[in-house]
C-alpha cells in the first residue's frame, strides 16, 4: 500500500478521532461529576439520573467511534446532531448553573467538529440547532432577567460565528492544497497524478524501461455506470466513490507506477511490465475495486483496457509523452471493447503497430487474435470476440 493510501486513512481516521475525543470529554467530565457528588454527599445540586444517562450515552459513542475508526457524512451528522439535542436536554434538565453554563459552552464546540463532516444543509441545520439549544438552556434560568436575555442572545451568536470563521478558513486551506496540488501534477480532489504530471514523469520511466529491456504498459479504468451513480446519490457521493476507486487502485500498484486520473471517472496506469503482467496486473485491479466496500457509498465496478509495446531505445519527455498517449488510445479502444462485452471485465490491446507482439505471445494468459488488436484476458470469464 503506498504512502499516499496511508495518509488518506490517517486523515480520516483523525477526523473521526476529533468526534470520539468530544465524546470521551463528556463522558469524563460526567463521571467526575457523579464521583464528586457521591463524595460529598450529594453536595452537588445536580440531577443524578441526566448526569449518569449522559454518561452512558457518551461512553456508547465513544465505544463505537473507535471500533468504527471511520464514519461517513450522513452518521457523523446524526451523531452531531444527536449530540446537539442532549446537551441542550441536559442543560435544561439539571438545575446548577455551572451545568447549564458548561451544557451552552459544548453546544457551541460540537458546529465546528461539524465543519470536518459535513457541508452545505447538514452544517446549516447543526448551527441552527447549537444556535437556538443555548437560548433554551439559558431560559430555564430563575429568576429572569435582562441579563439572561442579553446572555442568550450572545451564547446564540457564538456557534454561527464560529462556524463562519472556521469555515472560512477552511476553504482558504482547500484552496491552497488545491493550488499547491496543481503546481505538484496532482488531481485535487483524488490526489493520483494529473495529466501535466504524467507529463513531467513518464519520460524517466520509458527510459528506464529501456535500460531493463521492458515493455511499457498501460491501463485504462473506468467506473461502470458512474453517471448512475451521480444521478441516484449525488455528485459529492460520486466524488467519494472516485476517492475510494482511486485508493483502492493505489494500493494495488508498485510505487514507481504512475496512476493518473486521466478524466472524469477514468484513471489511467503507466507501468513497466510485459503484456502478460500487465493483464495479471488489471484482473488484481478490477477486484480490488470490486472488495471495495465502505460505510455510505454504493459498491461500483470497473472496466479495463490495457495495452504494451517494448520500450524504445532513446525516448525524450516528449517521445516518452507520444508512446505513452498512443498507448492510452490503444488501452481505451480495449476498455471499450470489455464495456461492449459487458462491464467488469478485461480487455488487452495487441502491440502497437511497428512493434512486435512478443510479450502477447510468450504469455500462455493472454490470447492474441492477429485479424483483431483487442485481446482477451481468460481471468475474467469472458469468451473471446468472433
Amino acid at each position: 500500500m503506498g504512502w499516499r493510501r496511508w495518509a488518506v486513512v490517517r486523515r480520516l481516521e483523525w477526523r473521526t478521532g476529533v468526534l470520539a475525543l468530544l465524546a470521551a470529554l463528556a463522558a469524563a467530565s460526567c463521571a467526575l461529576v457523579l464521583a464528586v457528588d457521591l463524595a460529598t454527599g450529594g453536595g452537588l445540586v445536580i440531577a443524578r439520573p441526566v448526569v449518569a444517562a449522559t454518561c452512558a450515552g457518551a461512553v456508547l459513542v465513544t465505544g463505537h467511534l473507535l471500533r468504527r475508526r471511520r464514519v461517513g457524512e450522513t452518521e457523523a451528522g446524526v451523531l452531531l446532531h444527536v449530540g446537539a439535542l442532549a446537551t441542550t436536554a441536559s442543560g435544561v434538565l439539571q438545575p446548577d448553573l455551572g451545568w447549564q453554563w458548561l451544557s451552552a459552552s459544548v453546544l457551541t464546540a460540537i458546529p465546528v467538529v461539524g465543519v470536518m463532516h459535513l457541508r452545505r444543509w447538514g452544517l446549516v441545520s447543526l448551527t441552527a440547532l447549537a444556535a437556538l439549544g443555548a437560548p433554551v438552556v439559558f431560559a430555564t434560568w430563575e429568576p429572569r432577567s435582562l441579563l439572561t436575555l442579553i446572555t442568550a442572545v450572545a451564547m446564540a451568536a457564538v456557534p454561527a460565528v464560529v462556524v463562519g470563521v472556521v469555515w472560512a478558513l477552511a476553504e482558504q486551506l482547500d484552496a491552497a492544497r488545491a493550488a499547491a496540488a496543481r503546481a505538484a501534477g496532482l488531481d485535487e480532489l483524488t490526489g493520483l497524478l494529473n495529466r501535466h504530471g504524467l507529463a513531467t514523469r513518464v519520460g524517466p520511466l520509458v527510459r528506464a524501461a529501456a535500460r531493463a529491456g521492458e515493455h511499457v504498459s498501460v491501463v485504462v479504468v473506468d467506473v461502470d455506470h458512474f453517471k448512475r451513480v451521480n444521478d441516484t446519490h449525488g455528485h459529492l457521493v460520486g466524488d467519494r466513490v472516485l476517492v475510494a476507486v482511486a485508493d483502492a487502485l493505489r494500493g494495488a500498484v508498485r510505487e514507481d507506477d504512475l496512476v493518473v486520473r486521466w478524466g472524469g471517472e477514468e484513471i489511467a496506469l503507466v507501468a513497466r511490465g510485459e503484456a502478460g503482467r500487465v493483464t495479471r496486473l488489471a484482473e488484481r485491479l478490477r477486484t480490488a475495486v470490486e472488495e471495495v466496500d465502505l460505510p455510505g457509498l454504493p459498491r461500483v465496478t470497473v472496466s479495463l483496457g490495457t495495452a504494451s509495446t517494448p520500450a524504445p531505445a532513446r525516448a525524450s519527455d516528449a517521445g516518452a509523452s507520444e508512446l505513452a498517449a498512443r498507448l492510452l488510445d490503444r488501452a481505451d479502444a480495449a476498455l471499450y471493447e470489455a464495456k461492449r462485452a459487458g462491464r467488469n471485465r478485461v480487455r488487452h490491446s495487441a502491440a502497437l503497430p511497428d512493434s512486435p507482439a512478443t510479450a502477447a505471445s510468450e504469455d500462455p494468459t493472454v490470447v492474441v487474435l492477429p485479424a483483431d488488436p483487442v485481446v482477451v484476458h481468460p481471468g475474467t470469464g469472458a469468451p473471446p470476440p468472433p
